[in-house]
């Protein structure tokens, strides 16, 4: 599905960004509760082990010469009930470093962006930190590895499902990476509940733990215009 996504000529994409330096976090959460919040938005979780499957992705990039950075939050959906294939992922919320972006995001694409002061570093010892105004609601940095990273190139395509049924939109994320394992022990993870963006608390009582790291210096990245919900190729 996600190879036909990318490839079918009437998926319109707005932005198509290379060179990206990307930070990302993934990991795992209680099933059983992003299982509800996906109920209520007509979509089944994707998971392992027993686990729902989220992201925490930062990127340093630039679109027709404008330098911005982004952070998003995704979890992982499955096209049906067994939860056994990553058919595309769900979006509650997401951060721009710009506010005009972050607007324009909100208006023209439904997507559920806000302005945010994001720093991140993708070379050892990478971190990435989001604050919201003064206030820093996630670190997430990494120890010094004691092992060479695994590289490789990887590559996802498929839509991606915004909140409240706004639509959808479709995806590429690609790139040589460098992937290395989270260690609870170890490595940095700390998150704060915000009145303004819930999914800080979302992600705390899900019990979100971390459990690789990828890092990308030349990645790319292409986001297609939002459609409806029942759009379909």
């Amino acid at each position: 599905m996600s190879n036909t996504a990318s490839t079918n000529p009437s998926i319109q994409y707005a932005a198509n960004l290379y060179n990206v330096r990307e930070v990302t976090l993934h990991g795992t959460a209680d099933l059983s509760f992003w299982q509800a919040v996906l109920d209520a938005e007509e979509l089944l979780p994707y998971h392992e082990n027993g686990k729902a499957v989220l992201l925490l992705s930062a990127i340093d990039a630039k679109w027709r010469g404008f330098k911005f950075k982004e952070f998003v939050i995704a979890v992982g959906v499955c096209n049906t009930e067994d939860g056994t294939s990553l058919d595309g992922y769900y979006l509650p919320h997401a951060f721009n470093s710009s506010k005009l972006l972050a607007f324009s995001e909100r208006v023209f694409f439904k997507t559920p962006y806000f302005q945010g002061n994001i720093r991140l570093q993708n070379r050892i010892p990478a971190f990435i930190k989001l604050q919201d105004r003064a206030e820093v609601l996630l670190h997430a940095e990494m120890s010094m590895p004691d092992r060479s990273p695994i590289v490789e190139y990887l590559e996802w395509r498929g839509p991606i499902f915004l909140p409240n049924k706004r639509g959808k939109f479709f995806a590429i994320l690609s790139g040589e990476a460098e992937i290395y394992p989270f260690s609870s022990e170890v490595d940095t993870f700390d998150i704060k509940p915000s009145a303004d963006h819930k999914i800080f608390q979302q992600l705390i009582e899900s019990n979100f733990t971390g459990s690789v790291w990828v890092l990308r210096s030349k990645s790319r990245h292409a986001k297609s215009k939002t459609y409806n919900r029942d759009f379909d190729i």
